[in-house]
């Protein structure tokens, strides 16, 4: 018992950005409000209210305390540009997505993590991002194929 307890805690530890990719024939948001959570949040200023893609792949992201920006939005990119190739689509919405942690990084850390993303993508892929720190109605319609939806965890 104790030593599955010390695994779990080193888990957490070493377990660092994740994200959850998907490949969607329709995403729409809708911003509902301003999030007020987690504590000491501070949400960036609101440029769409609403967003729309078809045919593209979404990235759930989260960014927790301590993640190494650089390396793992890299890792990131070649995940995508791989699930990319492989369902034939060039359309990437990058989503913030804190529900995958309770080790949370800050805001600051997390705009700029979600940011570096995004402009490593562009060159290549055309991209949305979603906004961060706000509470969004969210419409996935997920292909129904092997290799749809994929959980990543980037050390």
């Amino acid at each position: 018992m104790l030593l599955d307890m010390n695994l779990k805690m080193l888990m957490r530890l070493l377990i660092k950005m994740r994200s959850l990719l998907f490949h969607c024939k329709n995403y729409e948001v809708k911003i509902d409000r301003i999030a007020n959570r987690p504590e000491k949040i501070i949400p960036e200023e609101v440029k769409e209210r609403v967003q729309e893609c078809k045919d593209c792949i979404v990235v759930l992201i989260t960014i927790e305390i301590d993640d190494k920006i650089k390396k793992m939005t890299s890792l990131l990119k070649d995940e995508i540009s791989k699930m990319s190739l492989e369902v034939g689509h060039k359309n990437i919405v990058i989503l913030p997505f804190a529900h995958l942690s309770n080790n949370l990084a800050q805001s600051k850390q997390g705009i700029e993590a979600i940011t570096l993303i995004e402009e490593k993508l562009k060159g290549e892929f055309n991209v949305i991002r979603a906004h961060f720190g706000s509470h969004k109605s969210l419409l996935l319609d997920i292909y129904g194929h092997p290799g749809n939806a994929r959980y990543r965890e980037f050390y």
